[in-house]
């Protein structure tokens, strides 16, 4: 590869990288509400709380979906409901590990319990609904 080519591809990338960082920053917001209306604390809706769980949405989102964004945004297809299903698949395996990771718990149990599933779909879909926003076009 050419240095010509190398400094073009550098430069497509340059592009493009703010709006994973609005995706990112949108979904974990977005999430962290969802988060706390799914808890039914909604006296817990301000900015501090919504901020902590941002914190710890942010490390999912960052290990499991934007390597899979990157990968779409190679064939963007805005609100592609094949990249929800491949988008919820993953995020049912993300919550598991991390629930396991951080509260050690049997991922048995998890299984088991309607919020795993609404939590799950709820990380994909809001983070799919954002890609599909900020980056699931044709860059040109």
């Amino acid at each position: 590869m050419g240095i010509g080519k190398l400094s073009e591809k550098v430069s497509e990338l340059s592009d493009v990288i703010p709006y994973y960082f609005f995706c990112l920053f949108f979904s974990c917001i977005s999430f962290s509400v969802a988060i706390i209306v799914f808890s039914g604390e909604i006296s817990w809706l301000r900015p501090l709380p919504v901020i902590i769980y941002s914190f710890y949405v942010v490390i999912p989102y960052l290990l499991f979906a934007v390597p899979l964004q990157i990968t779409f945004n190679k064939h963007p297809r805005k609100f592609n409901v094949f990249y929800l299903l491949i988008y919820t698949v993953l995020s049912l395996l993300a919550v598991i590990l991390f629930n396991v990771i951080l509260f050690e718990r049997e991922p048995t149990y998890l299984v088991k319990t309607q919020i795993y599933y609404g939590l799950s779909f709820a990380a994909a879909a809001i983070y799919w609904f954002w890609d599909s926003v900020f980056l699931q076009k044709k860059i040109s």
